[in-house]
C-alpha cells in the first residue's frame, strides 16, 4: 500500500475506534464465538470418554445439556456479533462518504471537468462498500477464523504436539497455495472494478444525454455500447468465479477427507491398543474436518482485504488532493476601485494557450462586456474571475493586490453568476432561487422575482414558490429557467454580476423581458457580461472584442461599430438575422 493509502487506512481504523461500543461488543462476541467452536469437540470428547463408559445417565444428560447450551449460545453470539460488526461497518463507511463528499466540495472545478460523473460515483459507492467489508462480514469471518485456528492448535498441542505441528504446517501450506493462486488472478479483480466504473460512467452519460440519443436516433448505439461493456464484465466475473470456486472447492473436497483418513491411519491402532481414547481421536477428527473451512475463509478474507486496500488507496488519492482554497489567502475580499486582468496567460494543457497576454480593468460600478467568436476565451475569463482556476502567467488583481491573496469564499460571496446552461436542483422554486439558504426568506425571493419580471409565471405554477421542479428544471422552458437564474443572482445581493451568454438560449420575447430587468439587476453593481446577442451589451461602458485568446479591440458600441470591421460585421449579421438591436 502506498504511504498515503497507509496513512488513510490508519484514519479509517481510527473511525472504527471512535465507535468504541460497536467495536468492543463486536470483538468480545467474536472471541466468544471462536471459543465456543473450539469447545464443542472437547465436550463431545468428554461425553464419549467419561459419560458413556461410566454408564452415568445423569452425567450424560448434563454434558449433553452443556453441549446444547454451547451450540445455542454460539448461534446467538454469532447473530449478535454479525449485527455489531455490520453497525460498525455502516458507521465507518458513512463517515468515509461524508469526508469524501466534503472533499469533493472543496476541489477545484477543473477536477470535475477531467473526471466523469460515473467514475466519481464508483469511488463514492463501490470503493467505500469494499472498505465496509473490512468491518462487517469480512471482519467477522477473518477474526473468528484466526481465533478458531489458534484455539484448535493450542488444544491439540496440549494433547499431541506433533499432530498440532502437522496441522499447522498443513494449514499454512494450503493457505500459501490459495494466496499464490489469488495473487495470480488479481488482474481479473482490477479488470472487474474498471469495467464497473466504465458501466456506471456510460449509464450516467447516456441518461444525461437521452434527448440527443433520441433526436439523432442513437439509442441502438447506446444500448450496444452498454451491452458490450456488460458482456465484458459478465465474462470477466464468470472467469473469476470459476477460478475461485475451482480452487476453494477442490481443496475443501480433498483436504478434509484426506486429513481424516491420515488421522485414522496414524492413531487408529493407538485407540485399539488403549494408548489413546476414542474421544481424543474424535476430537482430532473434528478439528481436522474443520481445519479447511477457516483456512479458506482466511484466504478469501486476505484477498478481499487486498481489494479493500486498493479501494482505500483510490479513496486516499482523492482525500490527498489539495482543496482549491489552499492556494488562496485569508484576507477578506473588498472591492473598492477595480478588478484588473494584468498580462494574463492561461492554458488548460501545456502551451496550448486559451488566453494570451490579456489586460483590462473592470471599474467598480461599471459594465464591461466581452464579445467574440466561440473559443476565443470569453468563458475562460469568467472562470478565472470566479476562482475556478488560476492563470499560469500574469495575475488578477483587486484594487492593485493579487486576487489570490484574498479568501476565496469571501470573494465568491460578492459574485452573482448567471450561465447559459442554468442548473436547477430537484426541489421547490423557493429553494432553487435561494440555493437552500434558509437565511433568505420567501419575501426576499418574491421581491427578486418581481424585479426580474418573473413573478407572473411563478404565480401561474401549480403551487407557486413551493412548486417542485424536476432535475435540471425539466418541467420549465429555457426562458423560465433563465429568469429564475436572474432572480437567484439578484437574491444573493452581489457586488459583482457576471452574465455568461445568459440570453443566448432564450426566445426574443423572453430576451425582451430579461433586457428590461437588466437595468434593475445591474444598477449600482459592477458587472461583466459575456454576450452572444449584442443587444444586451450595447449600453456597456466598455466592450472587449476577443479573438483567438487576445483582445483585438476595445471601446464603446458606437466606437467599435465605426472603427472595427469585425465587430460591425457581427452587429450587422445579427440585425439581418432579425435580432434587432
Amino acid at each position: 500500500m502506498k504511504p498515503h493509502a497507509a496513512s488513510y487506512a490508519a484514519t479509517i481504523f481510527s473511525y472504527a475506534i471512535s465507535h468504541k461500543r460497536y467495536a468492543a461488543t463486536g470483538l468480545l462476541t467474536l472471541l466468544a464465538i471462536a471459543a465456543g467452536r473450539v469447545l464443542q469437540p472437547l465436550l463431545l470428547r468428554a461425553i464419549i470418554d467419561r459419560a458413556v463408559p461410566a454408564g452415568d445417565v445423569e452425567l450424560l444428560f448434563r454434558y449433553a445439556g452443556f453441549y446444547l447450551l454451547l451450540v445455542l449460545s454460539s448461534g446467538f453470539l454469532n447473530y449478535l456479533g454479525t449485527i455489531q460488526m455490520m453497525k460498525l461497518g455502516l458507521a465507518v463507511v458513512t463517515r468515509i462518504k461524508k469526508d469524501l463528499f466534503a472533499r469533493f466540495l472543496r476541489l477545484p472545478v477543473a477536477y470535475f471537468d477531467a473526471h466523469p460523473v460515473g467514475e466519481l460515483m464508483a469511488r463514492t459507492e463501490n470503493d467505500t462498500e469494499k472498505v465496509r467489508d473490512l468491518f462487517s462480514s469480512l471482519g467477522l469471518t477473518f477474526i473468528v477464523s484466526i481465533l478458531m485456528m489458534a484455539g484448535m492448535f493450542f488444544v491439540t498441542a496440549l494433547i499431541a504436539p506433533v499432530l498440532s505441528l502437522a496441522m499447522l504446517v498443513t494449514a499454512a501450506g494450503f493457505l500459501g497455495i490459495l494466496l499464490v493462486f489469488y495473487k495470480r488472478i488479481i488482474g481479473l479483480y482490477e479488470s472487474s472494478r474498471s469495467l464497473y466504473s466504465t458501466i456506471v460512467a456510460k449509464l450516467t452519460e447516456f441518461v444525461q444525454g437521452m434527448e440527443i440519443l433520441k433526436v439523432f436516433n442513437r439509442r441502438g448505439w447506446a444500448r450496444d455500447s452498454l451491452d458490450e461493456s456488460g458482456r465484458k464484465k459478465r465474462d470477466n466475473d464468470t472467469k473469476v468465479s470459476l477460478l475461485e470456486f475451482s480452487a476453494s472447492s477442490a481443496l475443501e473436497a480433498m483436504a478434509g477427507p484426506l486429513f481424516i483418513v491420515a488421522l485414522i491411519w496414524l492413531y487408529g491402532e493407538k485407540v485399539a491398543a488403549g494408548f489413546m481414547s476414542l474421544g481424543t481421536l474424535l476430537l482430532f477428527i473434528e478439528y481436522g474436518a474443520s481445519l479447511m473451512r477457516p483456512v479458506l475463509d482466511i484466504a478469501e478474507s486476505l484477498r478481499r482485504i487486498q481489494l479493500a486496500k486498493a479501494s482505500m488507496a483510490r479513496i486516499a488519492s482523492i482525500m490527498d488532493l489539495s482543496p482549491e482554497s489552499s492556494s488562496w489567502g485569508a484576507r477578506k475580499a473588498d472591492l473598492k476601485k477595480e478588478i484588473r486582468f494584468e498580462s494574463l496567460w492561461f492554458s488548460y494543457r501545456g502551451e496550448d494557450w486559451i488566453l494570451k497576454d490579456i489586460s483590462f480593468s473592470i471599474p467598480k460600478g461599471g459594465t464591461t462586456a466581452i464579445v467574440g467568436a466561440s473559443g476565443s476565451g470569453k468563458s475562460t475569463a469568467v472562470g478565472l474571475l470566479c476562482g475556478f482556476m488560476k492563470p499560469q502567467k500574469g495575475r488578477l488583481s483587486l484594487d492593485g493586490e493579487d486576487l489570490a491573496g484574498f479568501d476565496l469564499e469571501s470573494w465568491r460571496r460578492k459574485i452573482g453568476l448567471v450561465l447559459q446552461d442554468v442548473y436547477l436542483f430537484p426541489g421547490t422554486v423557493l429553494d432553487n432561487i435561494r440555493v437552500y439558504n434558509d437565511e433568505i426568506g420567501p419575501e426576499r425571493v418574491w421581491a427578486a422575482l418581481e424585479q426580474v419580471r418573473a413573478s407572473d409565471f411563478v404565480s401561474s405554477l401549480p403551487e407557486g414558490l413551493m412548486t417542485n421542479l424536476w432535475e435540471r428544471g425539466g418541467n420549465l422552458s429555457a426562458g423560465e429557467k433563465q429568469l429564475l437564474a436572474f432572480a437567484r443572482a439578484l437574491c444573493a445581493d452581489p457586488e459583482l454580476v457576471i452574465l455568461d451568454e445568459a440570453t443566448s438560449s432564450v426566445d426574443m420575447e423572453t430576451e425582451e423581458r430579461i433586457r428590461a430587468s437588466l437595468a434593475t439587476l445591474l444598477k449600482g453593481r459592477t458587472s461583466l457580461i459575456v454576450a452572444h446577442r449584442l443587444s444586451t451589451v450595447i449600453h456597456a461602458d466598455q466592450i472587449l472584442f476577443f479573438s483567438q485568446g487576445r483582445i483585438a479591440a476595445r471601446g464603446t458600441h458606437s466606437r467599435l461599430y465605426t472603427e472595427f470591421p469585425e465587430y460591425k460585421e457581427l452587429v450587422d449579421r445579427q440585425f439581418v438575422a432579425g435580432k434587432s438591436l
